[in-house]
């Protein structure tokens, strides 16, 4: 063994030994930013047409990057069939979290067995996908382990937990292929899963993640006027929020009635107008109109008309025509029915 090595080895139980007597730091609020955590990095290998998306994931400590095996099981398992099944890590498009099939490639894998028990490890892995579908725009990346704040590492052929950053990414579509923006913010990673558990419309989750999001932007948004902290939270679900889950809508028409600002249609469909012309934002607009719709009063069909008013003489896509023609259908046909309108 060259002296290289054994001082790496040196270096890393030594940074494992201290991430391990650290955690006590997590209970004190003025030390907690000492606690570092096991974290994941990413690297794109190609992206283009022909050949789809490939990139890789390595496990690392904090300090000194060295490589550590954490248990694959965390990771996700193949199937009998050759499919991955996906467990903490999943690849997905932005707009609705549906995860992208693809192909998995450990990389450092590993043995332990202690006590009789079986355990597989790794460093790290590639996955591969042959296509992205046409209609996705920004595509999603996770890497959270299955029980939160924890990692399974292998170190002195036993299993040891470890705290662990969750690692998210949202890869944004480029004229050179895909941007990362990793999102190392603990609030924002809080406020996307918030978001995307009300979309996922599973009401198990529907309950906690309505209480976390306003607790979020109660926190987030703290001294602002409630019109500021309306026009900031869609500012944020417009960048951040799955837009693809319908269930999110009903959502957040809740926490816009805990908000309770009087003129929030208006508001909204200043929104709209706001992401029009030279912001060009296609996701503010889809927001305004998906929200207008889902609050149902009379001041929100009043707003949707207005946009309608508003777009009709100029150059918009058939898609984003349909979406309003297709809301205010939707509203009038509830507006027949006074019973059905929630009025806020």
């Amino acid at each position: 063994m060259s002296p290289f090595t054994s001082i790496r080895k040196w270096l890393l139980r030594l940074e494992l030994r201290y991430l391990r007597n650290s955690a006590v730091l997590d209970h004190s609020p003025r030390l907690r930013f000492l606690n570092r955590k096991i974290t994941a990095d990413i690297t794109i290998i190609y992206s283009d047409e022909i050949r789809g998306m490939r990139f890789r994931i390595d496990f690392r400590t904090p300090y000194f990057k060295f490589p550590v095996a954490v248990e694959k099981a965390q990771i996700g398992r193949e199937t009998g069939n050759g499919r991955f099944q996906p467990a903490s890590f999943r690849f997905f498009n932005w707009q609705n979290w549906t995860h992208i099939d693809g192909r998995i490639q450990w990389h450092g894998e590993r043995i332990s067995v202690h006590r009789g028990k079986r355990r597989e490890y790794i460093t790290g892995f590639s996955y591969a996908v042959d296509s992205i579908p046409a209609s996705t725009e920004n595509l999603g990346i996770r890497v959270a382990e299955g029980i939160e704040g924890s990692v399974s590492v292998l170190t002195g052929g036993e299993s040891t937990g470890y705290g662990f950053e969750p690692g998210y990414w949202m890869l944004e579509p480029g004229a050179t292929g895909y941007k990362i923006v990793a999102i190392a913010d603990t609030e924002l990673m809080g406020l996307i899963v918030s978001l995307s558990e009300l979309g996922s419309g599973n009401q198990r989750l529907y309950a906690s993640a309505l209480q976390h999001l306003h607790q979020w932007v109660q926190l987030k948004l703290e001294g602002k006027s409630r019109e500021q902290m309306l026009i900031g939270l869609l500012k944020y679900v417009r960048d951040w929020g799955p837009l693809g889950m319908t269930p999110l809508f009903r959502g957040l028409s809740e926490i816009l009635a805990r908000l309770g600002l009087a003129d929030q249609e208006h508001v909204i469909f200043e929104f709209y107008a706001d992401n029009w012309g030279v912001r060009n934002n296609w996701h503010g607009r889809l927001l305004a109109v998906r929200i207008l719709e889902v609050l149902a009063t009379q001041r929100a069909c009043t707003a949707l008309n207005s946009i309608f008013d508003y777009v009709k003489n100029r150059s918009i896509e058939p898609e984003e025509m349909d979406l309003i023609r297709q809301a205010s259908s939707r509203m009038a046909k509830r507006a027949a029915q006074p019973e059905t309108v929630t009025q806020l």
